[in-house]
């Protein structure tokens, strides 16, 4: 297969990409809270990606969480597909089921190379959200003959929540706003682990990427360490860098919904995947947003006479119905009777 990409392989980040220490900040010690918001401006201003150690999460969740998509990823085909994703973007994404047609960055006209599995947050049957028959909510799908599978990645999940937390409240920290500003809005967040697996880049074809360039539509998104590289991330330049490469750290990312909250202060920086490791890659995204019924606008902070208000506001739950027609096959077949709908999801 030919491998004719749109830009060149990325280089090291060279400094672009800052390791942040947040230990100190968790741990609530004087000044650390206004140190690392200062940090975390100037690197949203610039690539709007860091990376952080000292976070808390214990090195065996991780290890777990990717041992979990190992093992959900080794089972037979059939197996995965009577998981499949429906409706919702929950459970299992065969190959060649997402083409990023959504992109501002790059035109993207071949699926991914790479295969995926989605956990939400994990609701029971009777809650009034599934009773109701919201088209929002849904059940995850558990593999049945994997119950370590279930207990791992919950087990990363509700660990990775509260720092998603801590690192939202920094960024608001970083906008000017109080410590407290976005609680309401993410008292019940929006979550999604999204475990991947990528094939060697060697099997792709012209203008295929294991993820195209694309943003984040969240409004933060933490990334455990993959035991090899790949993400790779667009500058204002032009120029594609790969994060630090350091144990035991998470790289953070600002999604679209952190744009539109600082009125383009950050805006999403694009980014892709190509696994040029000659072997499979593995990767569990946290993907981190508000609440359904958050309200999206630009902060007071953000906002002046010389920079007046770039968007209107939006409901959240309005945003996730429109992405939910998005970058999927499955859902555009459905939603037209020809199959020709322009609808993608991210």
């Amino acid at each position: 297969m030919s491998q004719v990409l749109s830009a060149p392989r990325a280089s090291d980040a060279t400094g672009r990409i800052p390791l942040l220490d947040i230990g100190p900040y968790l741990a609530g010690a004087p000044g650390a809270r206004a140190a690392l918001a200062n940090s975390i401006d100037k690197t949203c201003r610039d690539t709007g990606f860091l990376v952080i150690a000292n976070h808390g999460i214990d090195q065996s969740l991780i290890d777990g969480a990717f041992a979990a998509a190992a093992s959900f990823f080794d089972q037979p085909m059939e197996r995965k597909m009577a998981l499949k994703v429906g409706d919702l973007n929950i459970g299992y994404l065969p190959y060649g089921a997402q083409i990023i047609r959504t992109s501002k960055v790059h035109v993207n006209t071949q699926p991914n190379l790479s295969e995926s599995f989605y956990i939400v947050n994990d609701l029971r049957p009777d809650d009034p959200r599934i009773l109701s028959g919201d088209p929002l909510y849904g059940l995850n799908k558990w593999p049945g003959e994997m119950p370590a599978f279930k207990a791992a990645t919950l087990a990363y999940i509700r660990a990775m929540r509260p720092l998603a937390e801590k690192m939202v409240s920094v960024t608001g920290t970083a906008l000017g706003v109080p410590d407290d500003y976005f609680v309401w809005e993410f008292k019940e967040p929006t979550t999604t682990l999204r475990l991947i697996r990528y094939p060697s880049h060697d099997s792709a074809e012209d203008n295929q990427f294991g993820f195209a360039p694309h943003i984040d539509t969240n409004f933060l998104t933490l990334l455990a360490r993959s035991a090899l590289p790949g993400l790779e991330v667009r500058t204002t330049q032009g120029e594609w860098i790969r994060p630090p490469h350091v144990p035991n750290t998470f790289v953070v990312n600002t999604g679209e919904m952190l744009g539109r909250y600082s009125n383009d202060r950050y805006t999403a920086t694009p980014h892709r995947v190509i696994n040029d490791n000659n072997t499979l890659r593995h990767a569990i995204p946290f993907f981190f947003g508000p609440g359904l019924a958050a309200i999206i606008k630009p902060v007071a902070s953000c906002v002046s006479a010389e920079n007046p208000a770039r968007y209107e506001p939006l409901l959240y739950a309005d945003h996730r119905r429109k992405l939910n027609l998005t970058n999927f096959d499955h859902r555009r077949n459905a939603a037209s009777p020809s199959g020709q709908t322009n609808a993608t999801t991210a």
